[in-house]
């Protein structure tokens, strides 16, 4: 019982410290075109290994979904998939942790949750 309590409790500070580090770099992203997706998890138990393991598949097809594809032979392409693919995974990363300290917590509300890249 004791080492759950903090383990939320290590879970929750994860969260905010990542939170706050997000809300510091959507900041300095002001003025950029941002895509997003919203990823379903009403049907995931994020308290289990299981449950995560589906998450992450959702995200990884979800960062594929905002970044698409780009022309291998061109450089700025390349490089704005790069940093598209980057952003929506620190993006996701970031709402993961987020997510997962909540279910633990047992204050889980929506449903979805929203991803971004450039």
């Amino acid at each position: 019982m004791r080492n759950s309590i903090l383990r939320k409790g290590i879970f929750v500070a994860a969260a905010m410290a990542v939170t706050a580090t997000g809300f510091s770099a959507s900041a300095s992203a002001q003025g950029r075109t941002t895509k997003s997706v919203e990823i379903s998890y009403a049907d995931l138990d994020l308290t289990s290994a299981a449950g995560q393991s589906s998450l992450d598949r959702r995200i990884k097809g979800a960062v594929r979904q905002v970044c698409g594809t780009y022309d291998r032979k061109n450089l700025h392409d390349m490089a704005d998939h790069g940093n598209c693919v980057e952003q929506a995974k620190m993006s996701a990363k970031r709402a993961k942790v987020s997510l997962i300290a909540r279910a633990e917590a047992g204050t889980l509300g929506t449903s979805t949750v929203v991803i971004g890249g450039n």
